[in-house]
């Protein structure tokens, strides 16, 4: 769909917004079972069904661009009871030969396509209805948010929520994008920053009123996070927060795409956003709790009951223009454009152009500075190829995300291939498993999530003779979060880097 892969499986379902079009290709032949001559309806081994529907609001003659309520557009949906699927999908090709000229013919065509969105919704609601340990996992981290000024340890936690260890960890994580007491630091550090800012105490008083034991293990953890260290910060905060007084402009906006970053980065905190696909895999959890999730798109069914007064559209489709102007002004930011140019655009539209210089200048310097401290010990001008892995899919990227920080002029260089991308401005390109081979370099990085069709694709990877013939130091695996550009991202990248291929901490077995 345009540049935005969807890798399916057999009963996957997808339900795609209006006007969408989309090219379907079979990359490898699904299993042949002994139960498929058993299905009402027959199907070739390799086969999609493909359903035209339109919906229309009471009394209106043209159709509305609103989702089904329940089922979000292009996110992919796996259907576990096969029969009920085909069942339904047979019923509802029977009705569409039924003459459509009688009134009763014609409701008889309604109801097996109604039956069959109603499945996809309880499939949803099932698939998506939290179960017991992440409710008990979730009330452990409102109890680290409220009593982190305590002394709090992991088996504190697991026997809190009543959760084996190995599981409470592993759905932790899930939840907030960090170890849980990765999280206690956080949190701690959160509120570090505001005594900070806003009051006179001492590091001695800050540290012990949010939990730190003294004040050099709290100054200690502060610079291994910020990279800075506490008396700095609040030196640069003070003159940030002097060099602009301008009110934003705007109070309820919405992010659609890859904005959400950008905005937290300006101290903007949006209404609404991706939160589901976009917020979930960067590093700013923590930070959208309350935002409302638009979809990946943009409804604007979802858009408009947030009443924003100005919509931020840096997303790969831009489905529903003309409707989502008509409920708010709206700026287009090119996702592709590059990350300084990008940042000033927006923070000349919120009053925030002498932030963006600042951080612009900081994290030019901070990344000067990164290399020629790496250069001391490894040899950074070595060709790199970054690959990402989502959901199963395998991309090799170009100049964004994280190719942003490692192609810099005094970092690593790409190899012929990524080059070739670089200069046809692709961003980042699926390819397959068999091709990665074409962009050899002396280091790869991985980049993964933790979907189990990711971590089975990682495995037969490193079991192809290709991979297997590198050394450890030639691969690193690291997390998809740091597969942003925003200035979140790229400043927390700047302190993770050096880590990744000094310590090769980020190793394949951190993954399994």
């Amino acid at each position: 769909m345009d540049k935005h892969f969807v890798q399916t499986q057999k009963n996957d379902a997808l339900l795609l917004a209006p006007g969408a079009h989309a090219s379907i290709q079979f990359i490898s032949q699904p299993e042949e079972t002994s139960t498929a001559s058993e299905s009402a309806l027959q199907l070739d081994s390799a086969a999609v069904i493909v359903i035209f529907f339109r919906i229309y609001q009471l009394g209106e003659t043209l159709p509305s661009n609103d989702s089904v309520s329940m089922i979000p557009y292009e996110t992919r949906m796996h259907i576990t009871d096969e029969s009920r699927l085909l069942d339904l999908v047979e019923s509802l090709n029977s009705s569409l030969k039924l003459s459509s000229l009688i009134e009763e013919s014609r409701l008889k065509q309604q109801i097996p396509l109604q039956e069959l969105l109603l499945f996809l919704m309880e499939n949803i609601r099932r698939n998506t209805e939290t179960s017991d340990n992440i409710q008990a996992v979730k009330q452990t981290v409102a109890y680290i948010e409220s009593h982190y000024k305590e002394n709090i340890t992991a088996r504190q936690l697991y026997s809190i929520a009543g959760v084996a260890k190995w599981q409470y960890s592993n759905l932790f994580q899930s939840l907030t994008g960090k170890r849980p007491l990765d999280y206690v630091l956080d949190i701690r550090l959160k509120h570090a920053k505001r005594l900070l800012l806003h009051t006179d105490d001492t590091l001695a008083q800050i540290a012990h009123s949010v939990g730190f034991k003294d004040e050099n293990y709290f100054s200690r953890k502060f610079k291994q996070t910020e990279g800075i260290t506490p008396r700095q910060f609040a030196e640069a905060s003070s003159v940030t927060s002097s060099s602009f007084v301008k009110e934003i402009p705007y109070k309820r906006i919405v992010a659609i795409g890859y904005s959400l970053g950008d905005l937290l980065s300006l101290g903007v905190t949006p209404v609404g956003a991706d939160v589901e696909t976009i917020g979930k895999r960067g590093l700013y959890w923590d930070a959208i709790k309350e935002v409302e999730d638009i979809g990946l798109l943009g409804e604007p069914a979802k858009i408009r009951e947030l009443r924003p007064d100005l919509i931020v559209h840096t997303g790969f489709r831009q489905d529903w223009v003309d409707e989502l102007t008509s409920i708010a002004p709206m700026v287009l930011i090119d996702r592709y454009e590059p990350v300084y140019s990008r940042i000033m655009q927006l923070a000349e539209l919120l009053n925030r152009k002498k932030l963006a210089d600042q951080w612009i200048y900081r994290h030019r310097t901070a990344s000067k500075q990164m290399w020629r401290t790496l250069a001391k010990h490894v040899d950074v001008k070595q060709t790199a190829t970054v690959f990402s892995v989502v959901e199963g899919n395998l991309y090799v990227i170009g100049l964004k995300g994280f190719g942003v920080t490692v192609y810099h002029p005094d970092g690593m260089q790409p190899p012929p291939k990524v080059k070739e991308l670089m200069q046809a401005g692709i961003p980042f390109q699926l390819t397959r498993p068999e091709y990665a081979r074409a962009y050899e370099a002396d280091i790869h990085f991985i980049l993964m999530d933790n979907d189990p069709r990711t971590i089975r694709l990682y495995k037969e990877l490193m079991q192809s003779p290709y991979w297997n013939s590198k050394n450890t130091g030639q691969i690193i695996v690291s997390k998809n979060k740091y597969n942003f550009d925003d200035p979140l991202t790229m400043d927390k990248l700047l302190l993770e880097f050096p880590q990744m291929v000094l310590k090769k901490s980020y190793n394949q077995t951190h993954f399994l």
